[in-house]
Parts: structure tokens; sequence; C-alpha cells
């Protein structure tokens, strides 16, 4: 694929963007976030094809990750002896191995163009450098990771933007979460669930925490690391309004993230999930009635009270001449005791459901 490539798919369904802000998403649809972070390996073609993923598997958004790496940490530890298993070409120290997988803004523009009309590009800020090379691009959101809560210097550098800030809550005591918030409290922000462990097991989850942030006033989701697809979904049952998804185009790649992730086949079904539940939870209310798909069943198959024997007209009704039997035809069952000891208005033969017209009362 050439960097002029048109895109190979377009969306079918309308198109959910948070580049006007979370309120003027639809009520009852939960954003999903395709999370490539470097799972490109530094390759703007290998990115395309992560784009085109996302979009037929029916995410809303692609998010990406930029950093400046000499402002990221010291010279000591990004000097020091690294290298990637598989892709020992990508360098010899860790400065070089991030460079390598690092996207220029050139590149990171160019990938924000191929995302336009088809699906929102958000993109993870790790410095204060990378904040405004991501405004000039125009990003539709931004994503604060787990251990960027407590750069309050980036957070104020955020603060200052228009955008959307998704922000994951992970590793961080609620006063550090309070800080954080009390920086962004005029942004339009929303907040993650997230266990910073990659790969995450289901055990160490703690799902519970869903509900717990809430009672910060913010629309809340889940920063999935699972490997597997089962939790993302009962996230959104316990009220996740925005899932981050980590995927990649083969988990075979040399690189970061690649094991952990979903690949394409994964990512579909992830989202296929989502979006069951998400159905599922549409309409809830606290009280319970017949619902129109349950109305066949309802005719067929409920009991309703019926003759047991031949009943003559003017006769008295006893128990013994009432049962219940299907279909729905008949009085239901918590008339039996009116019944009792009336009289009949007509012959009734054996097995006939009972109606009131056929009751004196």
């Amino acid at each position: 694929m050439s960097t002029t490539a048109t895109p190979r798919s377009a969306r079918k369904a309308p198109r959910e963007t948070l580049a006007e802000g979370y309120a003027k998403l639809p009520p009852d649809h939960t954003y999903v976030m395709a999370e490539a972070g470097n799972n490109h390996n530094g390759s703007v073609e290998l990115a395309k094809e992560m784009v085109d993923v996302a979009v037929e598997c029916g995410a809303d958004a692609i998010k990406l990750q930029k950093r400046d790496v000499p402002s990221m940490q010291t010279t000591e530890f990004l000097d020091r002896p690294f290298s990637v298993p598989g892709a020992e070409e990508w360098g010899d120290t860790y400065r070089k191995v991030r460079e390598h997988i690092e996207l220029d803004a050139d590149q990171m523009a160019e990938l924000r163009d191929y995302c336009k009309g088809r699906i929102d590009f958000v993109c993870t800020p790790f410095d204060i450098p990378s904040v405004r090379v991501l405004e000039d691009i125009g990003v539709d959101a931004y994503k604060v990771a787990a251990f960027t809560v407590t750069d309050l210097p980036v957070l104020e550098e955020l603060s200052r933007t228009s955008k959307t800030i998704i922000m994951s809550a992970g590793m961080v005591t609620e006063d550090e979460l309070r800080r954080a918030l009390e920086i962004l409290r005029n942004n339009d922000l929303i907040l993650l669930h997230c266990i910073s462990c990659y790969p995450m097991k289901p055990e160490d989850a703690n799902l519970r925490l869903i509900e717990w942030l809430k009672k910060f006033g913010r629309p809340v989701g889940w920063s999935d690391h699972e490997v597997g697809i089962s939790l993302a979904p009962i996230a959104v049952a316990l009220g996740a309004r925005v899932i981050e998804k980590h995927y990649t185009l083969n988990r075979a790649l040399p690189g970061f993230d690649h094991a952990m992730s979903l690949e394409p086949a994964g990512l579909k079904k992830c989202i296929r999930d989502i979006r069951k539940v998400e159905a599922a939870m549409k309409g809830l209310s606290s009280h319970r009635e017949v619902l129109p798909c349950e109305l066949k069943c309802f005719d067929q198959k409920r009991p309703t009270v019926c003759s047991t024997r031949a009943i003559r007209r003017g006769e008295m009704f006893t128990r013994d001449m009432l049962t219940t039997k299907a279909p729905n035809r008949g009085l239901a069952p918590r008339f039996i005791p009116e019944i009792v000891g009336k009289e009949a208005m007509e012959d009734i033969p054996a097995d006939t459901h009972i109606t009131f017209s056929m009751v004196r009362l």
C-alpha cells in the first residue's frame, strides 16, 4: 500500500464521533477505541492497514501513541542496552528502538487524513511536546495513559485544549486521581477503569470499580488489557460507555504489545459482543411487562382456567370442576376463587376454557 493509497473500506452505518464531545454521542452507544498503539512498528503502511481493520471491525476510533523520545526518560535509561527479539535491526538501545517505531508529525498527519470521515483519530501524548504536535495535527480526542495521570504538567497542557479527554485511572490512588480531575475540571472528560498489567489476568480486573468511578460525575469506561474478549462486554453491562481494546494485524510480529493484542478476527468478535450487550441493555426499566417479542409464547403457552368436565347451565362452579391449561384462551388462574360458588351462564363442554361471559358474577 502506498502512502497515497485510498481507503479499502468505507463505513456503511452512520459514524459516531467524539469530535464534538461526549454529549453528542447517542445515549445507548458504547464508544469503542481500537488501540493500535505502536503496533504499526513505525510503518505508515502498516498503520493504514490497521485503520482499515478498525473500520471493518466496527470500531468508533483508532488510537495511536505519540512520544518525544528525549522527553520521555533520562539519558541513562534511554541509552541502556536493549533490543527487540526478532527485530534486532531496530537498534541496540532503548532510545534507538523507540525512535524506530515512532511516527513523526507528517506521518501522523497523513494517518489523520486517512481516517477522516471513516473513523475517529485519537492519540495518547506522553509529554508536552507531543501534545503540541497533536494540537497542530488536529486529533478528534486525546487519551491519557494511566502513568500520565500523575504527570500534572502534561495534564495542564492538555487542559488548555478544547478536545475531549479520555483518561485511564490505573495504578493511581484516589487522591492522585482527584488532583488530575481538578486540573481537567473544565474539560470534556471520560474516566476509564484500568488495570495496568500487560497482559491482565481476569481475576485482577476488579470490574466493580467501574461503578466506583461513577461517583466522580463523569462518563466511565474500561481500558481492557485482557488477551481474550470476555471482559469488555461485561464492562458494558456494568455501565462502561467507552471501551479501549488493543489489537494487531498479527500477534507474531515483533514489538512491545503484539502478543497481548487481539488479531482482526478477535477484535471483530469483541465488538460484535459489545454491540449485543449494548442492545440487550437498551430500554432498561424498573418495571416488568409483557414485551411484543413474548406475545407468541404468551398466547400459546400461558395456562388459563379450563373445565375438567361438562358443566350444565345453572350449575354452581366447584373447585374440582376447574383446572388450568394452555393456550391463553380463558381467565387467568387468579380468578379461580371468584368463579367458585358462582352460577354457570351456559352449558360448558368438558376441557373448555372459562371466560367471564360463562359466569354469573
